[in-house]
């Protein structure tokens, strides 16, 4: 087996027991996964340090038994299982069923940087996670820029929103304004339009979460809850953006 396809065994064992050792979780592994075999005992005992390190697991489960083989999850670690179906600690799950609550793959540049998102708030650095996340929320709205800009039917309206792109700039601040106020004149389904001032604000808080409106480093501290806070909200935020841009893919703008 590959740790990948350990790792969502070991997440699901503790979210059922919080208080555990080692070999009980290895025991419940074997019991449900047939294909686990000795040579995987190493794999999973990095996944047992991994999420150690992370602070999801701490040792211990009582004052008799403080030391490992013993471990248990923090309050940290149970908000990891707890508080969303797609957890950061298990990067290749977190990206595979970010695609499936999309519906279709994602744009490789998106892609690529919530993966080095989701890596760098392994290795501990926070503020590094959210700037990723906020590159891969700015493409999102490149993305929409360019899906709408291809549907308007009209050559003046066309040349009019053009103007105001150019205008606004690489100014992430004016960009979205101008894509949001543009897309909240439209007559367009109500769950789509539901979602602008909610979702397409949130995905745009991401990006102001590191850079100003100019698109200049902040300097913002920011610690792991919010950061992990960052990559649980991310997926509903990428998935209006999608739904978005297959309505413009798939209609014109009179």
């Amino acid at each position: 087996m590959e740790k990948t396809d350990i790792r969502p065994l070991v997440l699901n064992i503790l979210r059922l027991e919080p208080e555990t050792q080692f070999a009980d979780v290895e025991n419940e592994i074997r019991r449900i996964a047939p294909n686990y075999q000795s040579v995987d005992e190493l794999k999973l005992h990095d996944i047992f340090w991994e999420l150690l390190i992370q602070g999801v697991l701490a040792p211990g489960i009582n004052s008799n038994n403080v030391s490992l083989p013993f471990i248990h999850l923090t309050d940290f670690g149970k908000k990891c299982i707890e508080a969303n179906s797609i957890i950061p600690h298990d990067p290749d799950g977190y990206l595979k069923r970010l695609e499936m609550l999309v519906g279709q793959p994602l744009d490789n540049t998106v892609l690529t940087y919530i993966r080095e998102g989701l890596l760098t708030f392994l290795g501990g650095h926070y503020l590094a996670s959210t700037v990723m996340l906020g590159v891969a929320s700015e493409q999102c709205i490149d993305l929409l820029i360019e899906v709408y800009t291809n549907a308007i039917v009209d050559p003046s309206k066309k040349l009019v929103f053009n103007k105001k792109i150019k205008q606004a700039g690489r100014s992430v601040k004016n960009r979205f304004d101008t894509i949001r106020d543009e897309l909240l004149a439209l007559s367009i389904p109500s769950h789509l339009k539901d979602a602008l001032d909610i979702q397409l604000s949130g995905i745009f808080t991401l990006i102001r979460y590191s850079r100003n409106d100019a698109g200049h480093p902040t300097g913002r501290l920011i610690d792991k809850d919010l950061a992990h806070g960052n990559l649980l909200l991310f997926p509903q935020y990428v998935k209006r953006v999608y739904g978005l841009i297959d309505y413009f893919k798939n209609n014109s703008v009179d």
